[in-house]
């Protein structure tokens, strides 16, 4: 039988209440509901807290997943004042750039 072996956590726990609040805005979950490990990306949760009025449930994976791409980025750099990122990005280090841009108003 193999052995089930779960990533590091060390760095995402560092994150936790930039991790927890961006999984309620962003995403509509609840981080302490997931299991997320430092080499968990972005784009592992593709689809996730995409608006009803954008997600089309006749459209393939595919083009779901294009479209939380489309939607996600320009939602994240709105709301941390970030600049461009990538839906591959790890989210440790999504959480670092947030935490570095410093407080910023959020709505």
């Amino acid at each position: 039988m193999k052995k089930v072996v779960i990533a590091a956590q060390e760095r995402i726990d560092d994150f936790e209440r930039t991790a927890i609040e961006f999984f309620r805005a962003v995403l509509g979950m609840d981080y302490g509901k997931c299991i997320v490990t430092d080499e968990i990306r972005l784009s592992d949760f593709a689809s996730c807290g995409l608006p009803e009025d954008i997600a089309d449930t006749t459209q393939s994976l595919q083009a779901l997943h294009s479209a939380w791409d489309a939607w996600v980025v320009p939602a994240i750099c709105s709301r941390y004042g970030l600049a461009d990122l990538s839906t591959t990005m790890l989210l440790v280090d999504l959480f670092d750039a947030i935490e570095r841009q410093g407080p910023k108003q959020v709505h």
